[in-house]
């Protein structure tokens, strides 16, 4: 044998090995390609059946969010045109409460004829109704004439901006 038929021969045999090497590869690929496709199929119904959720949860949100401002607005419309003009008491209770527990923090001192002459828009006996309601909640001390805020160290927030 000549050096070209033994080239030659040497030359079949690595392509020979080199065609089975690729086409086992690409069945390796197509196996893992399949596999793949599958488990994208499963994510993709997952991913949709998400979507679906969340667009049911975003719907029902939406829906009771704008039945709360519409709940809302009817309430403020009911108090706005339903109160009475002219009354001396134009703000409601928690207002006042605000005003007066303002007004003793700022003060370490002071009498009750000067917080109702400090205090405008309201009347004497409303004024008296509130120190009366703080001084038993045990916000100040009031001794009728006296009025003193009781500084509280566990809560140092002012009350009266809430729900009574």
């Amino acid at each position: 044998m000549d050096s070209q038929a033994l080239l030659n021969i040497v030359t079949i045999s690595i392509s020979t090995i080199l065609s089975v090497g690729a086409i086992v590869i690409s069945i390796v690929f197509y196996k893992e390609s399949n596999k793949q496709n599958k488990e994208t199929a499963l994510i993709q119904g997952e991913i949709k059946n998400a979507i679906q959720k969340i667009e049911k949860l975003y719907d029902r949100t939406y829906t009771d969010t704008f039945d709360a401002l519409k709940t809302q607005l009817n309430a403020m419309q009911k108090y706005i045109f339903s109160s009475t003009v002219g009354d001396s008491n134009i703000s409601e209770p928690n207002e006042l409460r605000f005003y007066i527990l303002g007004y003793i923090t700022q003060k370490s001192d002071l009498t009750i004829d000067e917080l109702c002459t400090n205090i405008k828009g309201f009347k004497r006996e409303e004024i008296m109704e509130i120190v009366y309601l703080i001084h038993s909640e045990g916000l100040i001390s009031f001794d009728g004439k006296n009025l003193k805020y009781i500084k509280n160290t566990e809560n140092q927030r002012i009350d009266g901006q809430g729900d009574h």
